[in-house]
């Protein structure tokens, strides 16, 4: 919680809420409560009933580690916009398919950006955010190949040293970050 509010004082616009921490429904209500600007989402939502609680916290957004019809058809009844992990031509032809063209590729590394270009050749309307080892010194090329967005998670949230020296930690990675895809 305090790590999310440095990197949105540092100028990080939206946050991701990961399932996997037991508190996340009240981290994403507390977020938006107290950084009414930011966009405040729910990450790694696997089943309807995380989901129905990211909503009821207030989450404006939610994803999803794979594509699973199930969570996309709730999240378009709940109004809630829904980025589904995929990583093969598969997945993103049938996340298509379900009218779903904001898509979480995942993992983006070790392949790299030109294999998100290549996926990106046969799937124009698909838009990807890639996710999974992106950092401050490849978000650019991922921009570049064709991402919609990048998406950070360990590189801007490193747990070993938030844990040892504390939230401010995260200030300066988002800083760079941004730099980097500006």
């Amino acid at each position: 919680m305090a790590s999310a509010a440095c990197a949105i004082q540092a100028g990080l616009e939206v946050i991701e809420v990961t399932f996997t921490l037991p508190s996340a429904a009240r981290a994403i209500e507390r977020l938006r409560h107290d950084h009414p600007a930011a966009l405040i989402g729910a990450g790694t939502v696997r089943t309807v009933a995380e989901l129905e609680d990211a909503a009821a916290a207030g989450a404006e957004f939610l994803v999803a580690p794979g594509l699973n019809s199930q969570l996309v058809e709730a999240a378009r009844i709940r109004g809630l916009p829904i980025l589904p992990g995929v990583f093969t031509a598969s997945e993103v032809d049938e996340a298509l398919r379900l009218g779903v063209e904001m898509l979480k590729l995942f993992p983006s590394e070790p392949l790299g950006p030109a294999y998100m270009s290549a996926l990106l050749q046969p799937f124009p309307a698909a838009r990807l955010v890639p996710t999974g080892g992106i950092t401050a010194a490849n978000a650019g090329a991922y921009l570049k190949a064709g991402a919609a967005a990048v998406a950070m998670g360990s590189s801007l949230f490193p747990g070993a040293r938030i844990a040892a020296d504390g939230p401010r930690v995260v200030a300066p990675l988002v800083a760079e970050a941004l730099a980097a895809v500006r």
